[in-house]
């Protein structure tokens, strides 16, 4: 059985959780017309800590005569830990198991192509004479059709744990991804309830160091151009805040600083493109040293979305990211502090809540944060 992740209990993460995600998320399902349950995504990790503090706020809806946990979905390529995150949540139509930049932005072959719909998909899969790897693509096209079918959601969270834009080939699959969950945001729940929505808010979280690939910061250096050949407001503010309006001197000065200020930009255009206007609501971060010494930077921007009409904010999302006073540094925190006093006592409450439904399901225990 796989460990919990190293990182569950750490306060950086959970003032992340607590301070940035969770205040968000109650103000958007207070919003929500006619009462109805928030709809949440996730990519948790085995721990389920965002879940579980969705359930102890009341946000998540635990079904009384079984214990499980509604309107909640994930996404997770992990066999045992798919199992075990299912299992806690205690629905069998619970989560997709896959890699969620390959289910999302799955491709039909000539193979594939002959199977248009889930009925047809489960009648090939009856075919004993299939190969292994048509198998592997049926099952990958039956995935991608439930995820689909699952949107819209009200709060999505997408932790890659990894680059926004990850080493070569494919350097923009996880851009990709989130373009994608932009144009499903637009439709129609196809359960009994037949959602619609109108705003939405996402977090997206992801990784920076020093060895981040040169063709991503190559795109930011192209991003940040196109800024300011469309904006005279965001040229004149690069101009004074890091004294040019040259990307490539600016990457050369300070790299960290001109991704901060960068892949946002990419957010915010995947969302004009499907119809979205986009308002950043936070955007922090904090900074670890990984095993192997090397330090690193995690970063989560929190930003809601509304339906567009006339500017869809792309501008003033990339001003927003621009400014230094609008990032929010979650420095470390003292774990014997008042401040890491009251994150403990959070998290436990959330541990507490976790740890009756892992007695529920026969799951291991989590210890005290």
């Amino acid at each position: 059985m796989p460990s919990f992740d190293k990182y569950w209990n750490d306060l950086k993460k959970h003032q992340k959780r607590l301070g940035y995600w969770l205040p968000h998320w109650r103000d958007l399902a207070g919003r929500i017309e006619d009462g109805r349950p928030l709809r949440y995504f996730t990519l948790c990790a085995r721990s389920m800590i965002d879940v579980f503090m969705l359930v102890k706020e009341g946000l998540l809806y635990v079904e009384p005569a079984n214990r499980s946990i509604g309107h909640v979905q994930f996404c997770e390529c992990d066999q045992e830990q798919f199992s075990e995150i299912r299992e806690m949540i205690g629905r069998e139509d619970a989560g997709f198991f896959g890699r969620l930049e390959e289910v999302v932005q799955f491709q039909d072959d000539d193979i594939t192509g002959q199977f248009p719909t889930p009925e047809s998909i489960e009648t090939g899969l009856d075919d004993q004479g299939l190969k292994t790897d048509v198998i592997d693509r049926l099952q990958l096209k039956r995935t991608f059709f439930s995820v689909r079918s699952s949107f819209p959601y009200d709060c999505i969270n997408l932790d890659f744990c990894q680059y926004y834009y990850p080493e070569p080939p494919d350097m923009l699959r996880v851009n990709r991804t989130v373009e994608r969950f932009f144009e499903w945001q637009r439709r129609p729940s196809e359960d009994t309830e037949r959602v619609e929505i109108k705003e939405f808010i996402l977090t997206v979280t992801c990784r920076y160091d020093a060895a981040f690939p040169p063709p991503a910061e190559a795109r930011l250096v192209q991003l940040i151009r196109t800024n300011c050949t469309r904006s005279r407001e965001y040229q004149d503010e690069l101009q004074r805040t890091r004294r040019t309006t040259e990307p490539e001197e600016w990457a050369r000065d300070n790299r960290e600083d001109l991704f901060l200020a960068g892949w946002p930009k990419d957010i915010a255009a995947a969302a004009r493109q499907n119809g979205w206007s986009m308002d950043i609501l936070d955007y922090v971060y904090y900074r670890r040293v990984g095993d192997s010494g090397v330090p690193f930077v995690i970063a989560c921007l929190v930003s809601k979305f509304t339906l567009a009409h006339g500017d869809a904010g792309e501008i003033r999302s990339a001003l927003l990211a621009l400014d230094r006073n609008r990032r929010t540094l979650i420095d470390e925190i003292d774990r014997a502090s008042v401040q890491g006093q009251r994150l403990l006592e959070n998290l436990a409450g959330i541990v507490a809540v976790h740890n009756e439904q892992a007695a529920r399901r026969q799951r291991p225990r989590l210890h005290d944060p």
